[in-house]
């Protein structure tokens, strides 16, 4: 089935149009018109799929307005897209810095995805784990070498389940998938009840990261930095993960 030539120039000229507005909010950037060029950055992840390059350069651009917050929320997920992406990372550390917000320690899934890209390695599990059936199977066909084949179809299925159940534990976009940032100038408190009468246990600072367990009107249950749970408004808590 050919594709009708109006289709192909629209198509086209959305590319171009995309590219156009990058170019303008990197343009705009160099310029030193940070406002504009952060709009700029947002439209065009409105419009295009999520990029690490793009999350990163609008966070640059927020920074530099002062909104440390919101730079870190993009730097973020620039980070979950690319766990790799150095510039982000340090980024981040930045912004920390600037938020009061002391650094975390890094558990054995950040060692990981620092190290090892996440695609080749569940890539690698699964033609493990295919090739250890396949060689299990196959050792119940010819009787001579059924030990040989069995002992190492079944080597290559552990091998290959590990890969892909380190991947799969260590992938951002599993692992944060319920984890928001507090976005709200001066932080947001934190209540032993969904209620704003109750018992006041903790307060969270600006750029804060909770990990959302429940939910109750407009009030939110999760889980503090420093392991304490407790009930928190919904309003300035945005997931780290976008909303499709």
């Amino acid at each position: 089935m050919k594709s009708s030539p109006i289709v192909v120039l629209l198509l086209l000229l959305s590319f171009h149009a995309r590219a156009d507005m990058l170019s303008d909010a990197r343009a705009r950037f160099r310029d030193g018109e940070y406002e504009q060029s952060a709009k700029l950055y947002e439209q065009e992840l409105e419009k295009s799929p999520p990029s690490a390059a793009v999350f990163f350069e609008l966070g640059r651009a927020l920074n530099k307005t002062g909104q440390e917050a919101r730079a870190a929320l993009n730097f973020r997920r620039a980070l979950i897209l690319d766990p790799r992406f150095g510039p982000a990372r340090s980024a981040l550390q930045e912004a920390n810095v600037a938020l009061g917000i002391p650094p975390g320690r890094k558990d054995w899934r950040t060692q990981v995805v620092e190290r090892i890209p996440l695609d080749p390695l569940a890539l690698a599990g699964t033609v493990f784990f295919w090739a250890g059936a396949f060689a299990a199977l196959a050792a119940f066909v010819p009787p001579a070498l059924r030990g040989r084949r069995l002992v190492l179809g079944i080597l290559s299925l552990i091998i290959g389940l590990s890969l892909a159940s380190v991947a799969w534990l260590c992938d951002p976009r599993i692992e944060l998938a319920n984890t928001a940032l507090v976005l709200t100038n001066g932080g947001t408190s934190v209540r032993s009840s969904p209620a704003d009468q109750s018992e006041k246990i903790s307060s969270l600072p600006q750029g804060s990261i909770v990990n959302l367990l429940s939910q109750r009107g407009r009030w939110f249950y999760g889980l503090l930095p420093g392991g304490t749970k407790g009930w928190f408004l919904t309003e300035g808590i945005v997931p780290l993960i976008p909303p499709a």
